[in-house]
């Protein structure tokens, strides 16, 4: 589960971290969890698309797509036959 929303007597909100077993979030409003929560995720995603930036921009995608990898030209050729985009005219 990981982390769990829980109302306090009060009404207001805490999040439970069954990782660390602690209260990671107390007093908090619906919103408040909300963009929490949202900030977490932005953050992750973040981090999750600099490891692909660092394995392009090093000549290495395969460390992230493995199998999936396209090279330029098959992307294009694709893009082309589907009506994308590059389908007019190529950029360089």
């Amino acid at each position: 589960m990981g982390q769990q929303i829980i109302k306090q007597p009060d009404g207001r909100l805490a999040v439970f971290s069954s990782i660390v077993d602690a209260f990671i979030v107390v007093d908090a409003t619906p919103e408040e969890i909300l963009d929490w929560r949202a900030e977490e995720a932005a953050a992750k995603e973040r981090e999750r698309t600099q490891r692909e930036l660092d394995a392009v921009l090093a000549d290495d995608p395969r460390r992230v797509y493995f199998q999936f990898t396209r090279t330029w030209e098959e992307a294009l050729e694709m893009d082309r036959e589907n009506g994308g985009e590059q389908s007019e005219e190529p950029r360089r």
